[in-house]
């Protein structure tokens, strides 16, 4: 055991137990969750207006819906030893540590990215865990002993 201020790393041998929390839009952000699903019923009368085909018409309206369903729909994420991952209504979602080269805390989440440094990829390859607002102060201290621990 080190007497120093900064923590050691877990044995290898201490299984690191998984940290679960869920995130409802609807009850942290209910005027972020109106908006989206606005923009996606009028993103549907525009693609309805356009009179194409039926399969492309559902087709853009599911496409629609689902890059907008992480704004609509409850989510649960996990962090544990292998990496970390969010679910949604279109299934998981998974980072394993080794990919993720860097993470920010910020106040709505946590943000981990493939790349060491900002990139324009960011936002497509990146995976964004949304924290509750209402939350305790020890899940985000959790989360940022994990990051540590894996040396993000």
């Amino acid at each position: 055991m080190s007497s120093g201020g900064t923590a050691s790393p877990s044995p290898p041998d201490v299984p690191e137990q998984a940290l679960e929390w869920g995130f409802n839009p609807w009850r942290e952000r209910p005027g972020a969750a109106a908006l989206a699903v606005v923009v996606i019923l009028g993103l549907c009368l525009l693609v309805i207006g356009a009179r194409q085909s039926l399969v492309l018409t559902l087709a853009l309206c599911l496409a629609g819906a689902g890059t907008l369903a992480p704004a609509v729909a409850p989510q649960r994420c996990r962090m544990d030893a292998g990496g970390a991952a969010r679910r949604g209504p279109l299934g998981w979602e998974r980072r394993m540590w080794g990919e993720v080269r860097r993470a920010a805390l910020r106040g709505a989440g946590v943000f981990l990215s493939p790349y060491s440094q900002r990139h324009w990829l960011d936002p497509y390859r990146g995976l964004f865990l949304p924290l509750p607002s209402h939350g305790d102060a020890s899940l985000r201290e959790d989360i940022r002993r994990r990051l540590n621990r894996h040396g993000l």
